[in-house]
């Protein structure tokens, strides 16, 4: 036999040995491993594992009990990291999903902790593992306020408070002070799951041309839903209206939202509002009928930055303004697009920019064909003195095209305002 050849089968047989040895080894270290966590001796249970995981063993039991050991002498970092790798397995996936929530709580990280154990629930593959999760969500649950109330004020400028083209006589400039009041009473169950009941009252008040003051109040209840991963609610509302002191319309709403966490960091929000026009006046019955309104948003939130964007479409069934020029649509079907970003330069001061494009296409009559394009921009900042009062500036800017020459216009509002959150 050549010299080389026996040196492999040498070399080979070593390697045998030596490998079994290791593997001997390994599994052996496991089992004192097992001994010192059932003993209650976490810190000896972690040098066994480890031990076992260096010379080689890579079971789905090892990682386990490593991870375990490690929740139990404090090392809660590299639990962490084998229980999301034993998560990855679907046969491992809820018990490592339940102590990822464990080590949450322990972390004080009550939001994440509820994510973990509601996967565990929504999973129910495991009837221990749903009633122990069930257990740590009912203790997770905070006390929530029954009223929520917001209100805020603003003071403002409006360099074309009718929207009008520059050419018509009807362009003012005015400014104004702007309140909006809001509450909300929870009747029944959580805010994310029960009934709610609430009232808004919104008011603007011009200083020089009282024909563009308005108000509206409104009444509501709501019915929030957490369902297959959604935060949903549904909102069904009554408002009333006054333009120029005079009644202008009264609207039945009914408001669909639903929003779903699709990554760390990603969101997606979606909604469908249906309302229910009539006129309070016959001079206003033109704007008489219904409007749909869909939209979805993707959200992407970061440690320093929120991104928004945004499509809606619009459809509507009105009427017509007829005069002696000739008859008005008022049944446009619009597509906005809208993108929002928001920085925050610190907790306190908050940058915001803002910008959308909405297309707007209204029935052809035999006279008239209509079709507005409009681009908004704005940007705001807020100081935020705590979480539930801030002070805004906001500067937006308008500009709308249309093929009929007294619907195109221009228009800058400003606006500084403080709102509280109780």
């Amino acid at each position: 036999m050549k010299a080389h050849i026996f040196n492999r089968y040498i070399f080979t047989a070593l390697m045998f040995i030596f490998s079994s040895e290791l593997l001997a080894t390994a599994a052996s270290d496991y089992k004192l491993g097992v001994a010192s966590y059932k003993a209650g001796e976490n810190a000896s249970a972690v040098t066994y594992f480890e031990s076992a995981l260096k010379q080689g063993m890579d079971s789905v039991s090892l990682k386990y009990n490593l991870a375990s050991s490690y929740y139990k002498v404090g090392r809660y970092e590299d639990a962490k990291k084998y229980f999301k790798l034993l998560r990855q397995t679907v046969e491992m996936r809820d018990i490592a999903e339940y102590h990822l929530g464990v080590i949450a709580i322990k972390e004080k990280d009550r939001a994440l902790a509820r994510r973990y154990f509601s996967s565990v629930v929504n999973s129910g593959k495991d009837e221990n593992l749903v009633k122990l999760s069930n257990k740590h969500l009912l203790a997770l649950v905070e006390k929530e306020d029954r009223w929520k109330s917001k209100l805020s004020l603003n003071l403002g400028h409006d360099d074309n408070i009718s929207s009008v083209s520059e050419d018509s006589v009807l362009g003012t400039a005015d400014s104004f002070y702007e309140l909006s009041a809001s509450s909300n009473l929870l009747i029944e169950g959580r805010r994310k799951h029960g009934w709610l009941a609430d009232v808004a009252v919104y008011g603007i008040e011009y200083s020089d041309i009282d024909a563009n003051d308005q108000n509206v109040i409104a009444l509501g209840v709501k019915r929030s839903m957490q369902f297959e991963g959604w935060d949903t609610s549904a909102h069904l509302s009554v408002s009333d209206s006054s333009y120029g002191g005079d009644d202008l319309q009264t609207i039945g709403k009914l408001d669909f939202k639903g929003r779903k966490q699709v990554s760390k960091n990603e969101w997606i929000n979606m909604r469908y509002r249906f309302e229910d026009i009539k006129s309070d006046q016959a001079i206003y019955d033109y704007l008489e009928g219904w409007r749909q309104r869909a939209s979805i948003e993707y959200q992407n939130l970061t440690k320093n930055n929120i991104r928004q964007l945004q499509y809606e479409l619009e459809l509507n069934s009105r009427g017509e303004l007829v005069t002696d020029i000739g008859a008005y649509d008022y049944s446009p079907t619009r597509h906005t697009v809208r993108g929002i970003y928001t920085h925050l330069i610190n907790k306190q001061w908050w940058l915001i920019g803002d910008v959308s494009y909405r297309f707007s296409d209204f029935e052809a009559s035999s006279t008239i064909d209509r079709d507005d394009n409009q681009w908004r921009f704005a940007l705001s900042t807020d100081y935020r003195f705590d979480k539930t009062f801030k002070l805004t500036a906001k500067y937006q800017y308008t500009d709308n095209s249309s093929t009929l020459d007294q619907y195109s216009y221009d228009k800058s509002v400003i606006r500084v305002g403080l709102s509280k959150m109780f």
